[in-house]
């Protein structure tokens, strides 16, 4: 790769990270192509971008950004993904860890919290925004129903 190439590609990637609320760090060490290439279609929505890089170019990325700590945990080949969306890259990561020992989570950072690996683990089984939206809809709606059905009954008498 070319000086200008790279200098091209620090500055998009410090562009993404603008706009992202969450970075998570993977090894990739004896993952196949195939095999990343179906993470990338799992995350594809979640993610502005997941990709293998190569370390010294994304710690030159991430300075001065509020994910500059994450350089810390960037040792080994490594593969990141820069989330729109967390919680669900999260979720998508730890299941496709699960069934792939190959692919090691490493950490990250979301929000304004570093992650390890436990850290990424414990956020995977949180609920998703949409399903704590559910539940409280329904417990808004459930007296209501309620109410109708008892209303009902009480007319075909």
């Amino acid at each position: 790769m070319k000086r200008n190439e790279k200098s091209d590609l620090i500055s998009a990637l410090n562009d993404l990270l603008k706009d992202a609320n969450g970075l998570f760090v993977v090894e990739n060490r004896g993952v196949t192509v195939k095999d990343l290439g179906q993470l990338r279609r799992e995350l594809k929505g979640s993610v502005s971008l997941f990709k293998v890089v190569k370390n010294r170019l994304f710690k030159r990325a991430i300075a001065g950004t509020s994910f500059e700590s994450v350089s810390d945990l960037m040792k080994k080949p490594t593969a990141v993904a820069i989330a729109t969306d967390a919680l669900s890259v999260a979720k998508v990561l730890a299941k496709f860890a699960e069934t792939h020992p190959n692919l090691l989570l490493v950490g990250g950072k979301m929000d304004a919290e570093n992650l390890d690996a436990e850290g990424i683990n414990r956020l995977s089984k949180l609920p998703s925004l949409n399903e704590i939206r559910g539940t409280i809809a329904r417990i808004l709606v459930e007296p209501a129903s309620r109410l109708a059905r008892v209303s009902a009954e009480y007319g075909k008498k």
